[in-house]
């Protein structure tokens, strides 16, 4: 019997340890839009991102940098047990308009190293921190929370006529694994952010990754004929890559600014995303080799709940992912099959419907993104993997995806609400609030003697309120606690969360 228990502790034993290196050998690979991380210069080409309002009010403030940050790190540090994704594909990093000396990465951490990012943006601040780029401020909040110890390449704009960038914006990558830097590139384009085109190696095999931000717009035809450079670009780049190696391991991430069945949900002539670049629902001709195509990872997810944005009351998939034929064979690397999720934490997140909970400068910043992060895992290539239940191109049973609101749980209450003056308590931002209210005509709601502006994103107000604005009777509500604008607002999500007394 004492035999017996000892095989079986020893099975027991050999079964955990083969699950761990297993477990272990699967990285992540995630891309974030972490809509518009702009750096403390207190230069800025966006209003919304200048140390003061048009009326001299505190607006985007070193203090706002550091919150945006400590939460772009509180989203990364959800993956890999705290210590971040192993590759990190970043968007929306603003194009540094002052820069000072440059710094690698590994410089910076070593200068940096007896300091915190904290105190660096507070009592340490000086205009050699005011001169980092947004991008380095990030890595040393990453450091500091204990993530992996990144490399980093940076898509940075062209310089145009005045010394200046071209665009606002750029792409980062950042990676724990080594960044073969001589071969990375970064591809230039005209009236659009550059494409950056990153080498990783890992564990001694080669992975691509191209890291995108296209232009907005995706509704839009004027919008999608500049996309199209995008897209020639980036599939040309493809052509002759996979010309010399077709089995190359290759990861298209970023915001496409484009729907993954973009030529499906808009009449368009021709689309970016789908009939230039080559993005396929088809899984098995991807993987059975065919480079003309790359599969989106979308399709891996159920249909009804895709989308990681969300644009007038419906869900977008404006963030994407794609790979190569090269990651479903037996060599250098591999997907891990339906590893492909969207970053809905909860906290990043309102809870009435799953909306990502968007960044505000308002006191010392909120929120997070306008997006979600999307992730996909893949490993050192295991030569027993087999691929067999492909994803299949599902676009004909789409149909468009409206946010569905559920009334708050949790709330503060009409009495806590006007206790002391609501726009003087940062704890009530964004925070839903429930109360009762007179309607004015212009459809304002009077609470408690202060009239706020009310926005209703999915519904006309008129359609719920006609017969009473305007008069003394009053409606009991929930809105969330917001500001648009300098101006304070309830956000009302549901005709459901106003009732007529």
């Amino acid at each position: 019997m004492k035999k017996l228990f000892l095989f079986l502790l020893s099975l027991w034993c050999s079964t955990v340890v083969f699950a761990q290196e297993n477990a272990s050998n699967e990285y992540t690979l995630v891309t974030y839009n972490v809509e518009n991380l702009f750096d403390a210069d207190g230069v800025a080409i966006y209003d919304d991102y200048r140390p003061n309002d048009e009326d001299g009010n505190p607006n985007y403030t070193k203090e706002d940098v550091l919150t945006k940050i400590r939460h772009a790190v509180r989203v990364l540090k959800q993956y890999n047990e705290g210590k971040g994704p192993d590759v990190i594909a970043m968007v929306e990093l603003e194009s540094d308009f002052t820069p000072g000396t440059m710094l690698s990465a590994d410089d910076f951490l070593k200068k940096y190293d007896e300091t915190s990012l904290e105190q660096m943006l507070g009592d340490g601040f000086n205009e050699e921190i005011a001169d980092l780029p947004s991008e380095l401020l990030l890595l040393k909040g990453m450091s500091d929370a204990g993530m992996w110890k990144y490399e980093m390449s940076v898509g940075k704009s062209k310089m145009g006529a005045d010394g200046e960038p071209e665009t606002v914006q750029k792409t980062v990558t950042y990676s724990r694994f080594p960044i073969n830097h001589d071969k990375t590139k970064i591809h230039h384009l005209v009236r659009a952010r550059p494409i950056l085109e990153t080498w990783v190696n890992v564990e001694g095999q080669e992975l691509v990754v191209f890291n995108n931000h296209w232009k907005s717009g995706a509704g839009s035809w004027e919008m999608e004929q500049l996309r199209h450079q995008n897209a020639e670009v980036l599939r040309a780049r493809l052509d002759e890559l996979l010309a010399e190696d077709p089995d190359l391991d290759i990861v298209l991430a970023g915001d496409f600014n484009s729907d993954y069945n973009q030529s499906h949900r808009y009449d368009f002539e021709k689309t970016a995303v789908n009939d230039i670049l080559g993005s396929s629902g088809d899984e098995e001709k991807v993987a059975e080799g065919n480079t003309a195509y790359v599969y989106n990872l979308w399709y891996d997810y159920p249909i009804q709940k895709r989308g990681s944005d969300t644009y007038r009351g419906k869900w977008g998939t404006l963030m994407q992912m794609m790979i190569s034929s090269g990651m479903y064979d037996n060599e250098g690397l591999q997907y891990v099959d339906n590893s492909f999720e969207k970053g809905d934490f909860g906290f990043n997140t309102f809870s009435t419907s799953g909306e990502p909970k968007r960044w505000s400068s308002t006191f010392s910043g909120s929120g997070y993104s306008d997006h979600l992060p999307v992730s996909m895992k893949f490993r050192v290539a295991d030569k027993k993997a087999k691929y067999s239940d492909f994803s299949k191109n599902d676009d004909e049973q789409w149909q468009p995806i409206e946010l569905s609101y559920s009334k708050p749980k949790d709330y503060i209450t009409e009495e806590e609400f006007t206790a002391e003056d609501p726009r003087t308590k940062p704890e009530f931002f964004n925070e839903y609030v429930k109360a009762a209210a007179t309607v004015t005509g212009d459809y304002d709601f009077v609470v408690d003697g202060i009239t706020y502006d009310v926005y209703a994103p999915a519904f006309r107000l008129n359609t719920v309120l006609s017969e009473v604005a305007g008069t003394d009777q009053e409606v009991q509500f929930y809105g969330r606690f917001s500001q648009y604008r300098g101006n304070w607002q309830f956000v009302v999500e549901s005709p459901d969360f106003i009732s007529v007394q």
